[in-house]
């Protein structure tokens, strides 16, 4: 039937008909048309009122019925297709919509067998070959056969090249495969093929990245970008490709070229503020910086580079009030507290950077390093008893040397002498090659260990 007068005719008679609460007549052809333009919309309400319209006046269709099978698989409703599936058995055993029907209903079963079955008796009518070969090609997906599904998806691209999700499906079966140049023959067949598929280039790029090829995959990009000039994605990963080459100029014009494609041009400046850092042009990366915080305010990883680039030319006064804005920005980051931590104890501001380690510990506390720098900044600042707690705490989670001679270092310093030579008696026995480590980080273990060495350290005694 002509798509204009479905679309223009048949609908909107069937829509009026519904709007003006009456009954107009349809052959059952064009009531088959109807369900059938439904249920490719999606548009489900109007899919079942049509059938029930049409059950009403030709209750014997059969092609009406394979209709309401499909409407009841669309909906999920597997137990009355069942029912129906049985009823219809005798009658549409032979009929291709059954069949396919029949296919999709054991495919929602989760019985990909019973399903091949069904899709290639209907393969044998001759048409809609390419649909179900792709519904082949899943089931056998289903069933981990990735080599029978890329053949089914490769016939089903052979009736129509320009079929994306055949396409799309045979690249993934390479990839599950594990045969990038399985893969690269197939793009490169199917560019022979279709040599402005801009999707083609595009995979073949992808691959040649994965195998670290960056020049072929460099190559690759540069044809997406020819085939389509505003392909943002090929821009930048032919920007990649270069950053990867280690040419960080020739990166820097192509991501510039970019800036008049793309709306998130936040990324990009801060993309080739990242090559000019490479180049050693600090100035120019501070200025690529501002420029994406001026265009992307809300972009974390900005407000991080640009404190990094701070850090690294000596200024740690303004490395911290670009990390401060980055960590409200991803207050989740545990990075960014570890880099905030280390920020306040450079500007000797001890006691923020332990609350930035408390704030780590609550991200990460099985991390051991997290609590050792707890510890660290505590028994820096004095604060004793605190330090004392939190190796108590970090005990929890490890059973590690170095906490204990910690705690001994922490219990000499309060004066507590027998607590102090017990711990650090302890730490020894754990391990006694870290001792050395220890007395330089804790000189009152050393001093202490000289004075009064009762009993030969690093091993159990009898």
């Amino acid at each position: 039937m002509d798509d204009e007068y479905l679309n223009d005719g048949l609908i909107s008679r069937f829509e009026q008909m519904l709007e003006n609460k009456t009954h107009y007549y349809f052959e059952t052809d064009e009531f088959y048309e109807i369900i059938a333009y439904y249920l490719d919309v999606g548009d489900l309400p109007y899919a079942k009122k049509a059938i029930d319209y049409a059950i009403e006046m030709y209750p014997s269709s059969i092609d009406i019925q394979i209709k309401k099978l499909e409407y009841l698989l669309a909906v999920n409703r597997l137990k009355e297709a069942s029912f129906l599936i049985s009823e219809l058995k005798e009658t549409a055993e032979n009929d291709l919509d059954y069949l396919i029907a029949v296919g999709r209903y054991w495919s929602m079963k989760e019985n990909p067998r019973m399903a091949i079955g069904f899709f290639e008796k209907a393969l044998e009518s001759g048409e809609d070959q390419e649909y179900i070969y792709n519904c082949l090609g899943n089931e056998y997906l289903n069933l981990n056969e990735t080599d029978l599904a890329l053949y089914n998806f490769k016939q089903a691209l052979e009736l129509d090249p320009d079929d994306e999700f055949a396409f799309f499906s045979c690249v993934q079966c390479y990839d599950e495969l594990h045969v990038p140049k399985e893969l690269i023959e197939f793009l490169n067949e199917y560019i022979d093929l279709k040599p402005y598929s801009e999707l083609a280039w595009s995979q073949l790029g992808e691959v040649y990245m994965q195998l670290k090829d960056y020049e072929q995959a460099h190559r690759a990009f540069d044809y997406v970008t020819l085939i389509n000039p505003k392909s943002i994605m090929a821009y930048t990963q032919k920007a990649a490709c270069l950053e990867k080459l280690d040419d960080y100029e020739a990166a820097i014009e192509v991501y510039k070229e970019t800036l008049e494609l793309d709306d998130s041009a936040g990324f990009t400046y801060l993309k080739i503020g990242n090559c000019y850092v490479k180049l050693g042009l600090p100035f120019k990366a501070l200025k690529s910086y501002h420029q994406a915080l001026h265009e992307d305010p809300q972009l974390p990883q900005v407000w991080t580079a640009t404190s990094d680039l701070y850090e690294s030319l000596g200024n740690y006064e303004e490395a911290l009030f670009y990390l401060n804005r980055g960590v409200e920005l991803d207050a989740q980051n545990p990075d960014m507290w570890k880099r905030r931590a280390y920020l306040h104890i450079q500007l000797s501001k001890l006691e923020e950077s332990s609350l930035d380690y408390y704030k780590l510990i609550e991200l990460e506390p099985n991390n051991f390093y997290n609590w050792l720098g707890l510890i660290e900044v505590l028994i820096t600042i004095g604060d004793y008893q605190k330090a004392i707690e939190s190796v108590h705490q970090a005990q929890k989670h490890f059973n590690r040397a170095e906490l204990y001679y910690q705690l001994s270092n922490c219990y000499y310093l309060l004066g507590n002498e027998e607590m102090g030579r017990k711990m650090f008696l302890k730490a020894s026995e754990m391990n006694a090659s870290l001792q050395l480590e220890m007395f330089k980080k804790y000189p009152i273990l050393e001093n202490r260990f000289k004075k009064s060495p009762k009993k030969p350290l690093g091993r159990k005694s009898k």
